[in-house]
């Protein structure tokens, strides 16, 4: 089924074929998983050119795909030339490496094609999720709840950033995660308004600020959440700055509909901090495409213009950082856009103002 989308829109950009580089649209249009290989697609054919590492694999995991080894010492370019003699092709320009970019050149000049840069053409197709692809959605967004709910008890006072980091990652897996989908945040105190904190060797300690960032990942689909928590007592001032970003984020949640692009989501979230006056402090788009990668295609960004569709799944995630006030919050959830064209929630772990006892 991808692949027939894929020539529908290989034949509207009048495109003899694609030359698919990129590791997560090979698997999305065919099955392959391997980290090494290349899909050809055109209208009657498919062929993925893998060496002897990957053939068995492929093998497996693909259907209606002619399965091209690449002997050892042989050469990829030459095995190429009798699929792509005198077509005109498309690449992946976003993803392409340079001297893959210069092989193909060459090789669509001895053999008289064309090559044409593409950009987000299988992208575009990803970002609508099949029902299946939604249950495993669905499913890694709960195993990061029941990561979360298991790893708040072992928060202790001395606990490193980093220690917290490995107990989630460890625990995630050991729920079903096939892996981290990103290098775990966690951050504590002022840096917290670092809005990409790596976890470091500081302590966590009583009465300060916690924020939370990780995904899991389940039958190759991710999660991505983010919770801010207060560790003992903090200032009132984080708990008021806490409430307003979480009713900029549930009113860009509200605010989802069909025919809205994403971008106007982006400025609801955005013109909500404004009346606060904490939009000046909001440094990042609203959120991200995800799906067969933790960040795709496309950006719920200021000026993002693709609309609304049902099946559609983001991440929405407001945040504010205060470098002078020593803190920040970021509050994110996974969002799929239901039949009824409504933002419905993915990750259902409470995100109401919640304080975590440091006495324990």
């Amino acid at each position: 089924m991808n692949m027939d989308a894929l020539r529908k829109r290989l034949t509207e950009q009048k495109l003899d074929g694609l030359l698919v580089t990129d590791k997560i649209n090979r698997r999305y249009l065919c099955g392959f998983t391997g980290s090494n290989g290349l899909l050809v697609v055109t209208e009657k054919e498919a062929r993925l050119f893998v060496d002897g590492r990957y053939t068995k694999q492929a093998q497996q995991q693909t259907t209606n795909v002619e399965i091209c080894e690449i002997p050892v010492g042989g050469d990829l370019f030459s095995l190429l030339r009798r699929s792509v003699t005198g077509l005109t092709l498309g690449f992946e320009a976003g993803t392409i490496s340079y001297d893959t970019f210069t092989g193909f050149q060459s090789l669509m000049a001895e053999v008289g094609g064309t090559l044409i840069a593409t950009r987000q053409l299988v992208e575009g197709l990803r970002m609508i999720k099949s029902e299946s692809e939604i249950r495993a959605l669905r499913k890694a967004a709960a195993l990061a709840d029941q990561t979360l709910e298991r790893i708040l008890p072992m928060i202790r006072v001395g606990m490193t950033e980093l220690e917290l980091a490995n107990e989630i990652d460890y625990h995630s897996k050991k729920l079903g995660s096939d892996g981290p989908a990103f290098e775990t945040i966690v951050a504590s105190g002022e840096r917290t308004a670092l809005p990409h904190a790596h976890a470091s060797q500081k302590k966590i300690a009583a009465n300060e600020l916690l924020m939370i960032d990780f995904g899991t990942i389940y039958q190759g689909y991710y999660s991505d959440i983010t919770r801010t928590f207060a560790f003992g007592e903090v200032k009132k001032e984080i708990e008021d700055t806490y409430q307003k970003v979480l009713a900029a984020q549930k009113h860009a949640i509200k605010a989802v509909a069909f025919g809205k692009t994403l971008g106007e989501l982006d400025q609801t979230a955005r013109q909500a901090l404004e009346q606060d006056e904490l939009a000046d402090y909001f440094s990042h788009n609203l959120g991200h495409g995800i799906g067969l990668s933790c960040h795709e295609y496309p950006a719920l960004a200021p000026k993002e213009t693709v609309t609304i569709e049902k099946n559609m799944t983001f991440t929405i995630e407001p945040g504010v950082y205060l470098p002078n006030a020593e803190f920040g919050i970021r509050i994110e959830d996974d969002i799929v856009v239901n039949d009824a064209g409504h933002g419905e929630r993915l990750t259902h772990f409470s995100k109401e103002w919640m304080t975590i006892d440091c006495n324990r």
